[in-house]
């Protein structure tokens, strides 16, 4: 874990980047999966075991361990205290 505030705020802004970007990609693989026919989310690339589907798993995935780390260095971020005075 990383120990100056200023590492932590990097770490967080980069954090917080990909999580849009993940996000973004999640919502995108949704427009594709509703614009998908039954037929091909039931047997195709969006079916259980798809490749579709895969990378939407995979997705969520990193996106769970984003969202933790940043929920992780929130929590030590807060429990370093205010950053020192510059008086």
């Amino acid at each position: 874990m990383p120990q100056k505030i200023e590492e932590v705020e990097s770490l967080l802004a980069d954090l917080a980047r990909e999580r849009d970007e993940l996000d973004a990609q999640l919502q995108a693989m949704i427009g594709d999966m509703a614009a998908a026919p039954e037929e091909q989310r039931r047997s195709g690339e969006w079916a259980a075991d798809g490749a579709a589907t895969v990378r939407y798993l995979t997705v969520t995935e990193r996106l769970a361990e984003v969202e933790q780390a940043i929920i992780d260095l929130t929590r030590q971020r807060a429990a370093s205290g205010p950053p020192p005075s510059v008086h």
